[in-house]
């Protein structure tokens, strides 16, 4: 998970690097931001400012956007990630055009519809003053489906895969003595379980031992634990294993559990997936031209959007995900 949010964040950054790097007189007033000349046009990036509004202001009301975070207030956290998701976006768009990806009669019917849904949603009040109509609702809508078929083409294509063996998951009991106790401590419990006494028994009144059993991935110790751990036959207990300024016994209790090693496959594959798409926005962030209007962007507050349409463009694309 660490790589993967590192990885966006990379992204974001090189992103970054790209605006600050184009021309900002470029793009006209009522601009945003452009993408290789796909441009963001103010009332287009306001339906995504709206339905965050909606989001967050349905469930947890207005004041949400004056919550103090540890580097400033919940408005501007939620806005820095709109603007980097609207960045990603239009990269997916690009990508999704430079793979020659072309939308079917179906697909283009469905966008029809989920536009003429979503401003019919809106009432006069909201469309006045953000300039959203069914065109440029049409748009969005339009820019995310290809999106998302960049994405799934992008995943698909990266064919990772990933071996029952390396997604195994088992189960094991673990007993572990601190550094302060010691080798010798380890040792005696090695001992005691050696001539068949329960786990309880060969800890009873010793200090700084730590006893359970849990399940167990690669991935969580390091290799040379795992190298002995997940070599073990069913009730085998191991040799004493150093780890982390600590002293290991692990007995296996099941070599394999079938229903979380099948979840843990399909997570890891998707991770590798995920970081080829990652990758792929990487590559084409760094070559791309991006314009930004900084401007623009840093002249609104949540506080504009209170009193106009909670409706979120998200709940209108469940049939264009597919």
């Amino acid at each position: 998970m660490k790589k993967r949010l590192a990885a966006v964040i990379a992204i974001c950054v090189l992103l970054l690097s790209a605006c600050r790097g184009g021309s900002e007189g470029a793009l006209r007033g009522n601009e945003l931001l452009s993408v290789d000349g796909s441009v963001c046009s103010w009332a287009e990036a306001q339906i995504y400012i709206l339905s965050q509004h909606a989001i967050y202001s349905k469930t947890y009301g207005e004041d949400i956007w004056r919550v103090k975070l540890q580097d400033g207030d919940f408005e501007s956290y939620i806005k820095d990630a709109l603007m980097n998701y609207l960045k990603l976006l239009f990269l997916a768009e690009y990508g999704a055009k430079k793979k020659g990806v072309s939308l079917s009669e179906a697909e283009e019917k469905e966008i029809a519809q989920a536009a003429s849904a979503y401003a019919g949603s809106l009432d006069e009040k909201t469309r006045l003053k953000t300039g959203i109509t069914e065109k440029v609702a049409q748009d969005a809508f339009k820019r995310f489906t290809l999106a998302q078929i960049f994405h799934r083409q992008v995943m698909q294509d990266a064919g990772r895969e990933i071996s029952d063996d390396q997604a195994r998951v088992i189960s094991v009991e673990m007993v572990k003595s601190g550094q302060e106790a010691g080798y010798e401590q380890a040792r005696e419990i090695l001992s005691k379980l050696e001539e068949g006494k329960s786990v309880d028994e060969a800890i009873r009144g010793l200090k700084g031992v730590e006893h359970q059993k849990m399940n167990l991935m690669r991935g969580q110790y390091s290799e040379g634990f795992e190298k002995i751990v997940f070599a073990l036959k069913a009730e085998q207990w191991s040799p004493i294993i150093t780890e982390g300024g600590g002293y290991y016994l692990v007995k296996c209790l099941s070599p394999y559990l079938e229903e979380e090693t099948i979840k843990n496959k399909a997570e890891r594959e998707l991770a590798l997936r995920e970081e080829e798409l990652n990758r792929t926005l990487e590559d084409y962030a760094g070559s791309v031209q991006l314009l930004y209007n900084p401007a623009l962007w840093d002249g609104w507050d949540m506080s504009q959007y209170a009193d106009l349409s909670q409706v979120s463009f998200f709940d209108y694309t469940e049939q264009l995900r597919k």
